[in-house]
């Protein structure tokens, strides 16, 4: 048997080595894989909303132009105006039309005549019919 028996150089050496080794570094490989899979999935992920402050208002818009301002006072006094000046006209023709209708024959109504045949109000330019002879 001395004959089956191997050779120095091929007697196997031993494994606890590599095993040792093998199962270290698939501890390490296997700690590195869960503390990677914690980190991706499981580690709280806190979302920090930040509002963002009001945006600052807007601009006051500018005064009004004092020039702007006396024209349109000055143009509503022209208004005022015009508006009393209509509003007297309108009060004499109300009072016109309280006397009576003018006719054919009498085309200034009968009681617009005062003494003498003349009307008792004035009539505006042009208010009285022209007469034809």
């Amino acid at each position: 048997m001395a004959e089956n028996a191997p050779s120095p150089e091929q007697r196997p050496t031993s494994r606890w080595p590599l095993i040792l080794g093998g199962l270290v570094g698939g501890f390490l490989l296997l700690a590195a894989g869960l503390a990677l899979g914690w980190y991706l999935f499981y580690r709280p992920i806190v979302n920090v909303a930040v509002q963002l402050p009001a945006p600052p208002p807007p601009p006051a818009p500018p005064g009004p132009d004092a020039a702007q301002v006396k024209a349109l006072e000055d143009q509503i006094e022209k208004q005022k105006a015009a508006n009393k000046q209509i509003e007297e006209q309108i009060a004499l023709l109300k009072e016109r039309l309280k006397a009576d209708v003018c006719t054919l024959k009498d085309p200034l109504g009968k009681d617009s005549q005062g003494k003498g045949g003349t009307p008792a109000t004035p009539a505006p330019a042009g208010a009285q019919p022209e007469r034809r002879t």
